[in-house]
């Protein structure tokens, strides 16, 4: 019972806070209508007529830009965002080119080494045949003395016309030819190999002493990449393959010369293997031009 009647009192307070609410705000309108102006009084009226005219319409109202976070001016600095995206994208791109140069460079100075002491190896065989065999002009000298020995033993004059001469010596024709084609190939070689050195030293050179400030490194870098492409340095690149193959292809003729004289056999096969393997390269060059699907491109 006791918690019965202090609920009882509780509300019946908030009745009564809410009646006087009531009552307070009835009270409240009637003067708020007086103040609003009436067509009777025509000065009232006026006057808040030129209040509202004064107000500028809200077309005209000058129109306050955003924060300077949502229009940020543009960053015209040295190291602004765009150079260094530039210089990030163009590092990249040149650290790609200059990793695929250098690898193909590499590979192909190891096959030059490899080809050179081979091709070496062919020449110690060959260049005895543009010279005189020493043994031979021996044997004949030591057949000259024979001879007048025999005829100073048998009493007979002996002219000065019997008397031993050495005879005048001229390399073969496939010797002369062979000689030729192998050191040309080797001197082709080995000048392609240094060649690709040099190329090397100039890849090398294109990262050195670069600039800190991302807006003097982009202006380096283009320059130096315009650099390489005015001196045609990616053409010799390209190019270093195709002189080895020359000295290669000069190799293999002059292979095929030394064997003529040796049997006609082996000179019809070696001249059989030339004219395929030769027939192979020019279509691995010349398909790629008529069907552009093929992967048998070379530089």
């Amino acid at each position: 019972m006791a918690d019965l009647s202090l609920f009882a009192a509780e509300l019946r307070r908030a009745c009564d806070t809410l009646e006087n609410l009531v009552k307070t705000t009835a009270s409240a309108e009637p003067e708020a209508a007086d103040n609003v102006p009436s067509a009777e009084d025509p000065d009232a009226t006026a006057s808040h007529i030129i209040e509202a005219d004064s107000i500028p319409p809200h077309d005209n109202a000058p129109v306050e830009d955003g924060p300077k976070w949502l229009n940020p001016e543009p960053d015209k600095s040295d190291n602004a965002e765009i150079w260094r995206t530039y210089v990030e994208e163009a590092d990249k791109h040149d650290a790609a080119l200059m990793k695929r140069w250098n690898e193909g460079i590499d590979v192909f100075l190891l096959f030059t080494g490899l080809f050179s002491a081979i091709l070496s190896a062919f020449l110690v065989l060959a260049w005895p045949a543009l010279q005189p065999d020493s043994s031979q002009a021996t044997s004949d000298a030591l057949a000259a003395i024979s001879q007048q020995l025999l005829l100073l033993s048998s009493g007979l004059s002996m002219n000065a016309s019997a008397a031993y001469q050495t005879p005048s010596f001229t390399p073969p024709r496939w010797a002369l030819a062979v000689n030729c084609l192998w050191f040309t190939s080797l001197f082709v070689s080995l000048l392609t190999a240094v060649l690709a050195m040099l190329v090397k030293e100039w890849l090398s050179a294109y990262n050195d002493g670069v600039a800190l400030v991302p807006l003097e490194r982009a202006k380096q870098r283009q320059m130096r990449y315009d650099g390489l492409i005015k001196w045609n340095v990616p053409s010799i690149v390209s190019l270093l393959p195709l002189a080895i193959h020359l000295a290669v292809f000069l190799f293999l003729l002059g292979l095929v010369v030394f064997a003529w004289p040796v049997n006609n056999g082996l000179f019809a096969l070696m001249t059989l293997l030339l004219f395929t393997g030769l027939g192979l390269y020019t279509s691995s060059a010349w398909l790629p031009t008529v069907y552009p699907s093929c992967p048998y491109r070379s530089p």
